[in-house]
């Protein structure tokens, strides 16, 4: 966090950024003038001039370490331990050691959110002293308009990936001036992951909150235990090749140990058995929206390597050729986006048992074959055909070679050519699952991250409501269903470590959401259409959870007139309560999301002691409560 109480004096040269890489020669008289292309229809530039703010002192932020920083140009007044190091914008030090964090003549200008030319400005300064061989060390500014801040003063600084300090201030001079004519395209991205963690994401990610995970597929069919079941079949897992020779017939797999009789069911035989005869994509887009959802992530591709959409390079293998004999990707998307929602695809890089991945494991990456010819044609193909909101990879790997983003899946290739050309390229979000030394727009944890502490970077916890599978399984009962409760405090507690929660449900063979998944979706959707002003578009509070009460967490409206406190515990009518973390002023008001009227409160030693009313109508307020707080310190 910074401490802006330390301020040191720097005398900072100006110069004048524009969109390519600055060299010393652009050192100018002229101020610290910067233009990004506006995101209407015009063609044109927004201009921005931070000389003001280029002028002022520095700001030292602490933590593990100490940051000078410099807003265009070169820090003048260098810390003494800095001393015998080149020229730089910023510095990292303690007492012993300092690091130089970027260099002038490597800068870059971004708008900060690409959907919104007027949110801000972000400035970059690359090729810092040491990193790593994937990124040298650099500083990020996000300078965010903030009509009210006056000149502002930075408020955090995160180091997200390593080595990459970002900075954000919010502030007047970060709004724009005019709007002039010209062309001044942003930075294209070299296909590199050194340049890849500049790109700005979509501010519409971070106010969406809550997103619905669906994995359908071929595995719908047998809809036992796991969407793993073709690789558990064929790594001989008992009870899977027991359970298939019993049912379907035999499997092949292991017949010393697992006899059987009959003819051979393999598992592509499932695939013509997967019709979706009953499926109604108006119908789950009705379901999703009523669950209060924003975006939806379906599976166009699992491991199995089975397309939810007709693939040329999946022949006889898609839902198109086979099954369904229908684009189900184009068919949702067109129901999701019809009910005002955001549509991601999520898509498996490894086929278990594809030949070419196969070869390319055997050759221990030597070759790329399947990536060449297989995955980067499909992927390019969903995002120039579906335009999704969101790419979300998974699967990466089943040996150390092909866990390499870089050598084998050119992971950062990929996403350079997303961002620089595609049609999404303002407006997608992609997540960074691409294998080892890769990045993304966001970061998606182990299956079920909950962390319950402040993430300073973006993340998204992707859950399941039936709690141990991800596609349908048919062979637990009630008690495998986590209840409404346990979902709200996932989704709750994730908004308030600034996280999203990507919640799964698994439709069946035939095209329909189980009554249940609907039941826990639609509650959800009840509770954030009276509560949903403390989740979609707010930001972390100064603490996330109340230290006496761990069932009672925090969020903040990002104008930080509001700060909801929400509890698990179920109120007594008449009753008190105590919340221990605001501090209360002579203008502070408290009131109950869904009930009409003030709650009288006390400050005391030990906290704000709040009254509830005698009449909460908890036919409605259920689940969780929302206690709202306006003008608290």
């Amino acid at each position: 966090m910074a401490d802006c109480d330390r301020l040191f004096i720097l005398l900072v040269l100006c110069p004048v950024l524009v969109l390519q890489t600055v060299s010393r020669a652009d050192i100018s008289e002229n101020g610290c003038d910067l233009y990004i292309p506006s995101t209407d229809a015009s063609g044109s530039c927004v201009a921005y001039d931070l000389t003001l703010l280029a002028s002022l002192p520095g700001v030292s932020f602490t933590s593990d370490y100490n940051y000078t920083l410099a807003v265009c140009g070169n820090v003048q007044n260098v810390p003494a331990v800095c001393s015998g190091k080149n020229s730089a914008p910023a510095y990292q030090y303690n007492s012993s050691n300092c690091y130089v964090i970027g260099q002038l003549q490597s800068s870059y200008v971004f708008p900060v959110d690409p959907t919104n030319s007027s949110a801000g400005i972000r400035i970059a300064y690359n090729d810092g002293e040491g990193g790593s061989k994937y990124w040298p060390r650099a500083v990020i500014y996000d300078f965010y308009c903030d009509p009210n801040a006056g000149i502002g003063r930075p408020l955090s600084v995160v180091e997200w990936p390593t080595y990459t300090y970002k900075v954000r201030w919010p502030t007047a001079y970060a709004c724009p001036i005019q709007t002039a004519v010209g062309s001044c395209p942003v930075p294209t991205f070299d296909g590199t992951w050194n340049l890849l963690r500049f790109r700005p994401r979509p501010s519409w990610f971070d106010d969406a909150k809550f997103g619905i995970f669906i994995h359908w597929g071929v595995y719908s069919v047998p809809s036992f235990k796991s969407e793993w079941y073709w690789h558990k079949l064929m790594s001989g897992t008992p009870e899977y090749v027991e359970f298939h020779n019993s049912v379907y017939g035999c499997s092949g797999i292991m017949t010393d140990q697992f006899p059987c009789n009959g003819s051979i069911f393999s598992y592509a035989d499932f695939a013509a058995m997967f019709k979706a005869e009953l499926f109604n994509p108006d119908e789950w887009a009705s379901v999703i929206k009523r669950a209060g959802a924003k975006y939806v992530v379906f599976t166009s591709k699992h491991h199995e390597g089975f397309c939810n959409f007709p693939s040329p390079q999946h022949f006889n293998w898609n839902s198109m050729d086979v099954g369904p004999n229908r684009d189900l990707v184009a068919d949702l998307s067109a129901s999701v986006r019809a009910v005002g929602l955001r549509m991601g695809l999520y898509h498996s890089l490894r086929e278990w048992f594809h030949p070419l991945y196969l070869q390319d494991q055997k050759d221990n990456c030597s070759t790329t074959s399947f990536v060449d010819e297989i995955i980067t044609p499909t992927l390019m193909q969903l995002v120039n055909t579906y335009k999704p909101d969101v790419v979300w990879s998974d699967g990466s790997g089943d040996n150390p070679c092909s866990h390499d983003s870089v050598r084998y899946w050119k992971a950062p290739e990929f996403l350079s050519w997303v961002y620089n050309e595609s049609p999404i390229k303002d407006t997608v979000v992609i997540n960074n699952r691409w294998g080892h030394h890769s990045f993304g727009d966001y970061i998606t944890g182990a299956d079920r991250y909950s962390p319950e502490v402040l993430i300073p970077y973006k993340w998204e916890s992707c859950y399941t409501i039936q709690n141990s599978s991800w596609g349908y399984d048919r062979t637990e009962d009630i008690s495998s269903f986590w209840n409404t409760t346990h979902l709200l405090r996932q989704l709750v507690s994730s908004v308030a470590c600034n996280g999203n929660l990507l919640l799964n449900a698994g439709p069946t063979a035939d095209g329909r959401i189980l009554p249940i998944f609907e039941e826990r979706l639609t509650q959800m959707g009840a509770w954030l259409s009276i509560n949903g002003e403390a989740i979609y578009g707010s930001v972390p509070w100064r603490v996330q959870n109340d230290t006496v009460d761990r069932n009672t967490w925090y969020t903040a409206s990002k104008d930080g007139l509001s700060v909801y406190a929400i509890t698990f515990v179920a109120p007594t009518p008449g009753g008190e309560f105590v919340l221990t973390q605001p501090v209360p002023t002579v203008s502070t008001s408290v009131t109950l999301l869904g009930y009409n009227g003030i709650l009288p409160f006390t400050s005391q030693s030990d906290g704000v002691h709040i009254t509830f009313p005698v009449d909460i109508p908890f036919g409605t307020l259920r689940y969780a409560w929302t206690i709202k707080m306006t003008n608290i310190n």
